[in-house]
């Protein structure tokens, strides 16, 4: 894949982790300022929320991005996830015509603490797959010991009693 070339300096190192083809989302923080939603970009963070808060991302009639998580962009679907990507990519794209409002929303990474992007709101234990726990069990005790004998009753207990609550 060829790399798209960023006026983001750092994006277009050959070993950066964050180029513009790869455009990773995340919540951070800086100093005593609050958790905001942000996308790495070679050696900083682009201000997501931000860029949302002052009209210069626009995806839905009400706000993604005034809450310190993804949830929301991610409830909105793929036609919002694809508009999304477009828009930020042509934001930091070489020769991008807003450089000059958008680089003011850069943070450096290194000056970031980084949070839970999500908002869990389940959890799943994915030692209670019978293929996972084969996986696993295979890891650490080979194939012909993977599961416990006792697995298969465990697993059935357990699922019965988190039905019974």
């Amino acid at each position: 894949m060829t790399l798209l070339k960023s006026w983001v300096e750092s994006a277009n190192s050959a070993t950066t982790d964050f180029p513009l083809n790869n455009l990773p989302c995340g919540v951070f923080s800086t100093g005593e300022e609050d958790a905001r939603c942000g996308v790495a970009i070679g050696d900083f963070i682009l201000d997501i929320s931000a860029l949302e808060a002052e009209g210069l991302l626009t995806l839905a009639e009400h706000p993604l991005f005034d809450v310190p998580f993804w949830n929301e962009l991610m409830e909105a679907g793929p036609t919002i996830w694809a508009d999304f990507r477009a828009q930020v990519t042509a934001m930091l794209v070489q020769g991008a015509s807003k450089r000059w409002i958008v680089e003011d929303h850069l943070v450096p990474m290194a000056d970031a603490t980084l949070h839970l992007p999500f908002m869990v709101s389940e959890y799943t234990d994915f030692y209670a797959g019978r293929h996972h726990a084969t996986n696993v069990g295979t890891m650490f005790r080979g194939a012909e010991n993977a599961l416990p004998p006792n697995w298969l009753h465990t697993v059935s207990y357990t699922h019965l009693r988190a039905h019974e609550t």
